[in-house]
């Protein structure tokens, strides 16, 4: 023989309105505000673009027109060519990302990435970048600024 339970619901909620005498409430007390330490490690403002293509838009930019990434990338880079180059939208890339704690951003020359490829790595507060530059055709293999890596036989790092 099943038996029908008188539902518990409108019960416990009778009993919670029932008022019963408390304790005064005690005044809470304020928390100062945090500070930050001076030895805080700055955020890393590179990290939104992690996951996305460099020329996707994220937040207000991309990665490639972010003005972090390019003045970082002007600064490793000394000749202007290879730089327009590296900073152009227009390329075959693959998902910004991070490798050995820096933001890299691959690419290469479209229907031609073998012999004509590129990275960008950055460190994630955009302070110091190292841009690798491959092209075969030219027998130019190498890292901005010099000495930022091995130089590439093959063509440069990616993030897969």
């Amino acid at each position: 023989m099943m038996r029908r339970l008188f539902p518990l619901a409108p019960v416990l909620a009778l009993a919670a309105c029932q008022q019963q005498p408390q304790a005064p409430a005690a005044t809470p007390t304020p928390t100062p505000a945090a500070s930050p330490s001076p030895t805080a490690t700055p955020a890393p403002v590179l990290a939104r673009y992690v996951g996305s293509y460099p020329s996707d838009t994220v937040g207000a930019t991309s990665f490639l027109a972010d003005p972090a990434v390019r003045d970082a990338v002007a600064s490793a880079v000394s000749d202007p060519a290879v730089r327009e180059r590296v900073l152009d939208a227009e390329a075959t890339a693959t998902p910004v990302a991070l490798v050995e704690g820096r933001v890299l951003s691959y690419a290469c020359e479209p229907h031609n990435c073998g012999p004509h490829n590129w990275a960008i790595s950055v460190t994630p507060d955009a302070k110091t970048a190292a841009v690798c530059y491959y092209d075969q055709d030219a027998q130019v293999a190498r890292w901005y600024p010099e000495g930022a890596g091995p130089n590439p036989e093959g063509g440069c790092p990616s993030g897969d």
